[in-house]
């Protein structure tokens, strides 16, 4: 039977193959460079996304947790799309691959307990909540208080691209504890169905505009083998008439004849 909630989840299907859609211009583009922008992991994000509410809107992999209608897939998709949306905000500030690694851990560690916490009731649950939400104020941290020195240091264009992808994730991931907290498993103000309509539209602002942009900066990654000149050439020093003086009188100019 097609309720509201099939056709919610349908829909975040199709936004999420639209980010298919922006990656694979992304992909083909022949503005950037692929390997630098290592923009073969942005793929899954829309595309782990897209499969999850496809297996949600289909009624796959649902539990039921204290009377309350529990979608696994969606867990399981954030537990595989956000330390991608969070590791490669790292990535493009020029972070450390130990603090790269570091980040992506805590964000797993998030999901891992956040869910652990659905599964379980009364203190337990409160306690699981507590510790997820400990976990997002560590990567609110590293986002605003680490990774901008790492990216003061890129390219102009690296940098905005941080920035925006920064204030994205940052910014809009603030909703979802909220969310959580005020439905069904939560303090109840708000119905499976309202939670499901407010995740669906998160998730999918949260996934195929962060490709988008991704897509808009792409030639972030072209400064670094460009040595940042503004037509995509290589910058090549050449010799002044100048500096050809002062090697004749080093002597290193001087040419001799047999």
């Amino acid at each position: 039977m097609v309720t509201a909630q099939t056709v919610a989840l349908a829909v975040g299907a199709v936004g999420m193959l639209v980010g298919v859609g922006i990656w694979w211009r992304l992909w083909t583009a022949d503005d950037t460079d692929r390997e630098a922008g290592q923009f073969a992991w942005l793929l899954v994000i829309p595309g782990a996304a897209a499969v999850a509410y496809a297996l949600m809107a289909a009624g796959v992999g649902t539990i039921t947790v204290s009377g309350v209608a529990v979608p696994v897939p969606r867990y399981v998709d954030w537990l595989v799309t956000t330390p991608v949306l969070i590791g490669y905000v790292a990535y493009v500030a020029g972070a450390s691959r130990r603090a790269i690694a570091a980040t992506v851990a805590v964000d797993a560690a998030m999901i891992v307990i956040g869910f652990a916490g659905v599964l379980t009731t009364g203190t337990l649950r409160v306690v699981a909540f507590a510790l997820s939400s400990l976990c997002y104020v560590g990567l609110l941290y590293a986002l605003y208080g680490v990774f901008p020195a790492s990216a003061r240091a890129q390219s102009g264009e690296r940098e905005r691209l941080f920035e925006v992808l920064q204030n994205h994730v940052g910014l809009l991931w603030v909703a979802y504890p909220v969310v959580w907290a005020a439905g069904p498993l939560g303090f109840g103000y708000v119905e499976t169905l309202g939670v499901t309509l407010l995740v669906t539209f998160m998730d999918v602002m949260a996934k195929t505009p962060y490709v988008y942009f991704a897509a808009v900066h792409r030639r972030a990654f072209l400064d670094e083998a460009t040595d940042g000149t503004p037509d995509g050439r290589v910058a090549v020093d050449t010799p002044t008439d100048e500096s050809r003086e002062v090697d004749v009188a080093d002597g290193d100019g001087v040419t001799t004849a047999d």
